[in-house]
């Protein structure tokens, strides 16, 4: 996934490239903004590991029924272990009230970003990369967990194992 530049300020957050957030995690990029929050390319400050860092926007947090659904999807995700889902790493509330969770950073293309590029893949590609949904959607299932948001900017493709298309499910 390509980093976006990061502006000086961020509007909703207010982090800048160098910022550490929670004394673990600085700010090297920004991956993307949602309804929900921002997504942060950084490292983890002592083993310099790159993470994405998705951070709920400010004034959401202050709403006690969005702090809980965020905090449930860091609960849920944090049990998923599955090479088709994206992997969390850390969950973290900062002392201002903000919510933030660490996961895998990714270097791939969301499925969103593909389709516009290329509206029709194919047959056989359509189908690799729908199996490596359903095996990450299916695992999530069997561990009592259902993936409220699949939609293809989900979905990202890395490159894993010589498939350019191996699928990671993520939100």
């Amino acid at each position: 996934m390509s980093t976006q530049p990061l502006d000086e300020e961020v509007a909703t957050h207010g982090e800048k490239i160098g910022d550490v957030v929670d004394g673990r995690y600085r700010i090297t990029g920004l991956l993307g903004r949602g309804g929900m929050g921002t997504v942060f390319e950084a490292e983890h400050v002592t083993i310099r590991r790159p993470v994405a860092l998705k951070m709920l926007h400010p004034f959401l947090g202050s709403l006690p029924e969005i702090a809980r659904r965020f905090e449930r999807e860091a609960y849920a995700a944090g049990k998923i272990v599955h090479p088709n889902c994206v992997v969390v790493t850390d969950f973290g509330q900062l002392a201002d009230g903000r919510l933030y969770l660490a996961m895998e950073l990714l270097d791939g293309i969301p499925l969103g970003t593909l389709l516009d590029e290329q509206p029709r893949l194919g047959v056989e590609r359509s189908l690799r990369i729908a199996r490596h949904v359903l095996r990450g959607l299916g695992h999530a299932h069997q561990s009592g967990i259902v993936h409220r948001d699949v939609k293809p900017d989900n979905v990202i493709l890395v490159e894993q194992g010589g498939d350019p298309d191996f699928a990671k499910v993520l939100d």
